[in-house]
């Protein structure tokens, strides 16, 4: 459940409360003092306020555990190392620190320099926590951090997951079991700063902070001042923002699990198959975060899963007819069904499961004609049909027959060369398997693909489209028939 943190006091003078406002937040969140503490130290303002501020707010110094990673990218970082190092001796904290090769890293990855950073940090800090045994891990992101991150994400474009910020506690990333935990997300640098001053402390300063070649940086020192012209509290602003949206966020994603639990039909790591006319059903919101979950339960990640990428993936799922693909970030493949759409592994084929008939079958009315595979269709009698809902039609596996075909109807296989009159070429025929091939059902299952017939011809190809001559001309009675799995859900609903 989301839990906000109680306001800071966002002047410089609150920085005298520091040690009291972060014991209690930590008293919230952990275990603690009753269980190790790491706390990640650059050796900057906010790193290092914190670690004081969590040693004279008494945390256990034998339980509070200092991590420092030397990035390798500045000449000076072996020193921030050493006094860091330093430094937790001086106050009897023990120390962990770490060297990786970053410009390695990024080149090997094929990342940025800040991601590659970020990527080591982390996986760092994992470490640290699970060999001592830790019951979180603390960092110093601060309420500046969080207005520069959420302007970054709506620059970049976001949904509700990048406009809410960082958050006070999240899963340490790549190692979700430890929680990462951000004491001083709406502590102002300000009140950071002013702590270090009123307690003696000379924190290091990182010349990397102050290049504006990379784009956090810039949006720092060029972009929000000139917006602060605009709007003085922006920052704050900034901050209130991310607030409401984690709340928001919060509530949409308890409903996109409850949807996520009706929709999907089978999971493997390789796979997963969603119902499509349940999919369907949802709101356009839950489409797309349902989506996104397909994609975040096989890659474990959203990382470069964009608008455009998903809006496409979501567009064909809708609108597609079976065996249409989308592509995914990670090679991911979307492949729709007749009654389910299913994401796959790169190199994972799907062959949409479809009606197949083994043998011809009378089809009462009303009544229904068992197919293979828990398939049937079932033939409704309409004394008054809904005219709307003929014409709003866009199930292909419902349709609406004149009233003079309630006798004799029967299913079975096509035959070959086989022809009928598509609604809609004025009585023009057309071979039912280029029909077929057009509407894309796979080749495998064209042979005992299911058609109504009366009286020696098709009146309705399931799945395409009915025949000229079975269509309604009138408003008045028809001959409903739905073809689809037995107890599934069709995109329509009886009349």
């Amino acid at each position: 459940m989301y839990h906000d943190l109680p306001p800071a006091d966002p002047s410089p003078a609150g920085c005298e409360t520091l040690p009291k406002q972060v014991a209690a937040l930590l008293a919230q969140w952990t275990a603690a003092p009753a269980a190790p503490l790491v706390v990640g130290v650059s050796g900057g303002p906010d790193s290092l306020a914190l670690l004081h501020a969590l040693w004279q707010g008494g945390y256990p110094a034998g339980l509070l555990i200092a991590a420092h990673l030397n990035h390798a990218i500045r000449p000076a970082a072996a020193a921030d190392a050493q006094f860091v190092a330093e430094t937790c001796a001086a106050w009897g904290i023990p120390c962990h620190v770490g060297q990786v090769d970053v410009p390695a890293l990024q080149q090997a990855r094929g990342l940025s320099l800040e991601e590659a950073a970020r990527l080591a940090r982390y996986q760092f800090l994992a470490q640290v926590a699970r060999q001592v045994g830790a019951a979180g891990v603390a960092v110093g992101h601060n309420a500046d951090d969080q207005a520069e991150t959420v302007l970054m994400h709506f620059l970049r474009g976001a949904g509700l997951a990048g406009l809410r910020g960082m958050q006070p506690q999240s899963p340490l990333p790549g190692a979700p079991e430890i929680p990462l935990l951000r004491p001083l997300l709406y502590t102002g640098r300000d009140t950071i700063e002013a702590y270090c001053l009123a307690h003696g402390l000379t924190p290091v300063q990182d010349s990397s902070n102050q290049d504006v070649t990379l784009f956090r940086n810039r949006l720092r020192h060029e972009l929000l001042p000139l917006l602060g012209e605009y709007s003085p509290q922006l920052r704050q602003r900034l901050g209130h923002t991310a607030r409401l949206l984690a709340a928001d966020y919060e509530l949409l994603t308890a409903l996109r699990d409850e949807a996520w639990s009706q929709v999907l039909l089978a999971e493997t790591a390789d796979w997963l198959r969603v119902d499509l006319a349940g999919w369907r059903a949802l709101p356009l919101s839950l489409r797309r975060s349902t989506l996104r979950q397909a994609v975040w339960r096989l890659r474990s990640s959203l990382r470069d899963v964009g608008f455009e990428p998903v809006e496409q993936a979501r567009r064909v799922a809708e609108d597609g007819p079976a065996g249409t693909q989308a592509s995914l970030p990670g090679g991911l493949v979307l492949t729709v069904g007749y009654t389910e759409w299913v994401l796959a592994q790169p190199g994972r084929s799907f062959t949409p499961a479809g009606p197949q008939i083994a043998q011809p079958r009378p089809l009462p009315v009303p009544g229904r004609a068992a197919l293979v595979n828990g398939w049937q269709i079932t033939a409704e009698w309409l004394p008054q049909v809904d005219w709307a809902a003929v014409r709003g039609n866009r199930d292909p596996f419902v349709a609406y027959l004149s009233p003079e075909q309630v006798a004799g109807l029967h299913v079975r296989g096509r035959r070959p060369g086989e022809r009928f009159q598509p609604l809609g070429l004025a009585g023009h025929s057309a071979k039912v398997k280029e029909v077929m091939i057009n509407r894309r059902i796979p080749a495998g299952l064209r042979a005992r693909w299911p058609v109504v017939a009366h009286e020696g011809h098709i009146v309705w190809l399931v799945g395409c489209m009915i025949d000229e001559r079975a269509k309604l001309p009138r408003p008045g009675p028809a001959v409903w028939l739905r073809c689809q799995l037995a107890g599934g859900r069709s995109a329509s609903a009886k009349p």
